[in-house]
């Protein structure tokens, strides 16, 4: 069988949940035996894969929204050349290169949120909004099957977008890589990490605010505190917003506190060093790979309310504070660093959470979404 995947980042050249997702997937299904095909942007940082064949879309720089239009477009008529027997879509919002496939392609669409709905920072830029909303209701009739990772996405897609039930699929979880079990990096040090792409929803400024909170009241702790911020760069102004807050705190406490990684070469090596990891959004989250990935380690989590409503975290096995609440995540910041070991049994359960998702698993069920799809 011949398989396309569709996805306008590529991992490890973005480093997105979603972006890892897809290349995850295609990974497995080469292994499997299918011949997989993977269209998507050029960059210079993509090796080949014996397993794959890559297509990659150039085009000119253009505003986003018209750069969107372009790869989407020219992937459209790479598929239709191509005439594979399938296409899996990374269905972004504002993803349409399913509107220039021809119809007899079976396509499915990996939706990973669509929390523009609930957003007040992506309802920000209208016109961008419009267009995202416009974009999702036509690719959503034009696939055959939608695949998401949670109940959540699920019923946003009935709710706001009037998506027959009858096309979604569920997987109920995500696949995960790491070692499933604790990995630590002692240096005597209070390491906290965030990894996530440097974006409003991701609230990097919310942790750096509740961080300032704790050095004021336990000045204590600022020779051994040390903040890492680790992602991909997605929004610029915003980057420039959370380094100047970083500049600020280290300033203030004459300390390199707050340490800002952008694109790093080696996530895992901070999940190893991590004492603490933090997932402080505060909207458009679908799953949230981090948590899991941060558990996988055997490293406790602080997450917001959000990744309980998407299924990742739960007050079992994770440490959960309502969504921009900074006082709250202050004060439970101090307690993680006064009592570490009162998290030990929330931290075994998150490991062992974890440890029961495999990207194999993941591929499982796209096989039995592609077995019925294909027996129509």
């Amino acid at each position: 069988m011949k398989i396309a995947f569709v996805s306008r980042g590529w991992w490890p050249a973005i480093k997105g949940g979603s972006e890892k997702f897809m290349s995850k997937v295609a990974e497995i299904f080469s292994r499997r035996g299918y011949k997989t095909y993977v269209i998507t942007r050029s960059h210079p940082s993509l090796e080949r894969n014996s397993s794959q064949e890559y297509l990659f879309v150039k085009h000119k720089l253009y505003a986003p929204i018209i750069s969107t239009y372009v790869f989407s477009r020219k992937a459209g008529e790479l598929i239709n050349s191509l005439n594979p027997d399938l296409v899996i879509i990374n269905s972004y919002w504002g993803e349409t290169s399913p509107l220039y496939m021809r119809k007899s392609i079976r396509k499915i669409a990996v939706i990973h949120d669509i929390g523009l709905f609930k957003s007040e920072i992506a309802k920000r830029n209208k016109i961008k909004y419009f267009l995202r909303v416009e974009a999702l209701k036509r690719v959503t009739k034009r696939v055959d099957l939608i695949v998401v990772p949670t109940d959540t996405v699920k019923n946003d897609l009935i709710n706001f977008l009037g998506v027959d039930e009858a096309t979604i699929r569920v997987l109920g979880f995500e696949g995960v890589d790491g070692p499933f079990k604790r990995i630590h990096i002692d240096n005597n040090l209070i390491d906290i990490i965030q990894v996530g792409r440097f974006a409003p929803n991701k609230g990097q400024l919310i942790l750096l605010e509740a961080v300032r909170n704790l050095l004021d009241r336990e000045p204590r702790i600022r020779d051994v505190l040390k903040i890492y911020l680790i992602g991909g760069l997605t929004d610029k102004k915003y980057l420039e917003r959370v380094s100047l807050e970083a500049r600020v705190i280290n300033e203030r406490f004459n300390e390199d506190i707050v340490n800002i990684v952008v694109d790093s070469e080696d996530i895992d090596y901070y999940y190893r060093l991590a004492d603490l990891c933090v997932a402080p959004s505060v909207a458009e989250e679908g799953f949230g790979l981090t948590v899991l990935e941060c558990m996988a380690y055997g490293k406790p989590v602080i997450a917001s309310d959000i990744f309980v409503e998407t299924g990742v975290a739960s007050s079992e096995r994770a440490i959960i504070v309502p969504r921009g609440d900074i006082e709250k995540l202050t004060q439970v910041l101090k307690e993680f660093i006064n009592d570490p070991s009162r998290y030990e049994p929330l931290t075994k359960r998150g490991l062992e959470y974890a440890s029961r998702n495999s990207w194999e698993k993941v591929v499982d069920k796209f096989e039995e979404y592609i077995r019925e799809l294909m027996s129509r």
